[in-house]
């Protein structure tokens, strides 16, 4: 007998196709229950495991054992002249046939008969829901597909529709990080809300099979547990923005928030009508959030081929951008290369959504790392009008407003963001951050301490502590702290790139040189290897070289304001005073002056500078408008911002081109006292050219210097394991 026939005569095939019909049904009527009783995600995954494991040992069974009148028996045993195989077949065959009829009855219920989805609200009555503060968590949908690899779409729905959700003005909305903290934690909805400060929370659960998926969504509110709205969505993929929008509609509908009315404008989705566009993108998102050079790289290869399947996918063109950006901060990417790229990624999306919170505040990220400040305030402004909940533009705008010594303006971004995402780590960092601009070192020692405790591997812990020591004015306690996030961030070269800085404040060339070196091994053009080099360069006098390289990356970087202020420094000291004037007007016009303006913080330098230019000029009334605008912009800013070195520094420049000789020293004095260690300044600085021979200059200069030795000598002593590079190593002689 063939092996078919034996399989059909022991019944095999028909215990089979029960059991399938069995579990399926049984599948359906759990995903009910688990759904309605609130049970967590990981049970119906339990549930398909079993059933899954049960199948092939029922099939077992079914070939090794035969049931007879006396009871179950093993199949060899069985005298086949009495076997009942047969008629168990038959009963086989009828259970079949009953239990296909119950589900097919079951999906045409499900399919037909069973309501559409609305936003009914379920356990509250209208006038509990109108007291109901406005404000939701969205936490991370459970995937429950059978492919683990799925959970990157699961998250990226929850990602969405929270998006949606924050674009709903008056509703506050928990960002991402905070909210994807309880991804897989056991913590009840009660301590979710507080800890989020939320009254509702929206949870669900994902299943997905190829092009289709079964989305489960419902709204509890925080107080009572109780159930607001809740709703299953069985859909195609190519229509998930469309689920997207209903899913936020019904709920938006059940928060019953009395500012939207019946001429409330929908809710805006994502423009993507291509799924495999938007599957793509996703998996650049989350690669994006590594931060790391190798995970920027692989987020730019995602949002590409989402854009090959979508080019008018607005957002993958705003993810492209920022990664350009930071793939140039973290990795080796040429900055002018990077800037060029981001700004066409980012001038496209906002061709495609004009109104697009990302896409203003990517333009924004690359207004900043041009120079271009006031610009790029203007786009987190927009970004943030439409969508006041975007953590991103919130800490990027905290950026902007510190390069324009507004340092309390930026700490009102940092505790919004703080608010809208309290559980967030890198909100968290940023905070911290803001505390040491603010000069709170205490609080920020204690904060950098707490994180290490707990994330003794994160680089930019100690990155933060670095610039803590920095700001201090303790470069040689700088120095480990960045060591150490740069041996804990491979491909990162800010870091080597700081400590060239601390070299340089300690005046110990041996540090520079091998610090330099470290940048260059790993990328010989990134930006902050090129930033480190000008420095250098810049601080030892090495002028002709400078203004090669300074030109050389003008050609990809025009306008880049730090780069045209080594110019005019390097020209004023070639005595090129035409040529400097013509950078630093350039510089001004590329940072967005407009005649008649107010000064902004970060145009201070180009102004005083060009005050100087004036003075040398004999452009008199000219010098002296700039000057009497300039002090009192900084007047301003040392009543209403925390003592800021800088702040002092450009201080006693306006004092040396007013010839007020015991003025400079004393602002200079206070710069020092808040941490100005870049002795160098007062020698390469084309502002305090004519203090050169002056005895009282010269000993303030020398009282740097003498302080840069006993700093080094104590650096020295606590690290004998720092073995720097020899200069020959460096400079390849």
């Amino acid at each position: 007998m063939s092996l078919f026939a034996e399989l059909k005569r022991r019944n095999v095939f028909r215990v089979g196709i029960a059991y399938l019909v069995v579990a399926w049904l049984v599948m359906q009527v759990a995903d009910v229950v688990i759904n309605n009783i609130g049970a967590p995600g990981w049970v119906f995954q339990v549930i398909l495991l079993v059933l899954g494991i049960g199948f092939p040992l029922v099939l077992i069974f079914a070939w090794a054992y035969e049931m007879t009148p006396d009871g179950l028996k093993k199949e060899k045993d069985v005298d086949r002249s009495q076997s009942i195989s047969a008629k168990t077949g038959n009963k086989l065959n009828h259970t079949i046939i009953v239990v296909l009829a119950l589900a097919l009855a079951y999906f045409a219920w499900d399919k037909f008969s069973a309501p559409t989805p609305t936003a009914t609200p379920v356990a509250v009555s209208v006038t509990e829901q109108a007291g109901i503060d406005k404000s939701i968590a969205v936490l991370p949908f459970v995937n429950m597909s059978a492919d683990a690899d799925n959970e990157y779409f699961s998250d990226g729905l929850s990602e969405e529709l929270l998006n949606l959700l924050a674009k709903v003005d008056g509703l506050k909305v928990a960002a991402r990080t905070s909210s994807f903290k309880f991804k897989g934690s056991e913590a009840d909805i009660a301590e979710i809300g507080e800890k989020l400060n939320v009254a509702t929370v929206l949870e669900g659960s994902v299943r997905r099979s190829g092009n289709q998926a079964r989305i489960t969504a419902q709204l509890i509110k925080v107080d009572d547990g109780f159930h607001l709205w809740s709703e299953t969505y069985d859909r195609e993929l190519d229509n998930i923005f469309e689920v997207q929008d209903e899913i936020a509609k019904a709920i938006v509908d059940a928060l019953k928030l009395p500012l939207l009315g019946h001429d409330a404008k929908p809710i805006a989705t994502t423009s993507a009508e291509n799924f495999i566009a938007y599957d793509l993108y996703l998996q650049g998102r989350h690669q994006a959030r590594q931060w790391s050079e190798q995970s920027f790289k692989r987020a730019i290869e995602y949002y590409l081929a989402s854009l090959e399947n979508d080019p008018a996918f607005a957002p993958a063109y705003g993810g492209l951008a920022d990664s350009y950006i930071f793939l140039a901060d973290y990795g080796d990417l040429p900055q002018g290369e990077a800037q060029q790229l981001a700004r066409a990624a980012a001038e496209k999306a906002l061709s495609i959504e004009p109104d697009s919170p990302e896409a203003h505040a990517s333009m924004g990220l690359l207004f900043n790392n041009l120079g271009y400040f006031r610009k790029g305030e203007i786009h987190f402004q927009k970004a943030l009008q439409v969508n006041p909940n975007s953590v991103n533009a919130l800490i990027w705008y905290r950026n902007n407003l510190n390069a324009q010594f507004r340092s309390t303006e930026a700490m009102n971004m940092v505790n919004r963001a703080m608010n809208i995402d309290p559980l967030s780590y890198s909100v968290r960092r940023a905070y911290t951050a803001q505390l040491i601009t603010m000069l709170r070192f205490d609080e920020a020692s204690t904060d950098i301490q707490a994180l290490i405790a707990t994330n003794p591997e994160d680089p930019t812990l100690y990155e933060l502590w670095g610039t803590l020591f920095r700001e201090k004015g303790q470069p040689q306690n700088a120095i480990p702290m960045y060591r150490n996030a740069h041996r804990l961030r491979p491909g990162d070269i800010y870091m080597a790139a700081q400590n060239v800085i601390a070299g340089l404040q300690l005046h110990d060339q041996e540090l520079v040189n091998y610090w330099l070196k470290e940048a260059r091994n790993r990328g010989a053009d990134a930006q902050w290897t090129r930033f480190a080099e000008n420095l250098v360069m810049y601080a030892n006098g090495n002028f002709a070289d400078l203004l090669s390289q300074v030109d050389q990356l003008l050609v990809s970087q025009p306008g880049q304001v730090r780069l045209l202020g080594y110019r005019h420094a390097v020209l004023m000291n070639m005595g090129e005073i035409d040529m400097a004037k013509e950078a630093l007007l350039q510089a001004m016009e590329y940072s967005g002056y407009v005649d008649g303006q107010a000064f902004t913080g970060n145009q201070l330098f180009t102004v005083v500078y060009l005050a100087n230019v004036f003075d040398l000029t004999g452009e008199t009334e000219e010098r002296d408008l700039l000057l009497s605008r300039a002090s009192e912009l900084l007047t301003r800013l040392r009543r209403s911002e925390p003592a800021n070195d800088l702040v002092f520094y450009l201080s006693a420049c306006v004092a040396s081109i007013q010839n007020d000789l015991p003025a400079m020293l004393r602002e200079l004095e206070l710069a020092v006292e808040n941490g100005f260690r870049n002795h160098w300044e007062l020698i390469q600085d084309p502002v305090f050219a004519r203090w050169q021979e002056n005895a009282k200059f010269k000993a303030f200069h020398q009282g740097l210097l003498n302080a840069a030795a006993d700093m080094l000598h104590e650096y020295k002593a606590n690290n004998p394991e720092n073995k720097p590079a020899p200069a020959r190593e460096v400079f390849g002689l």
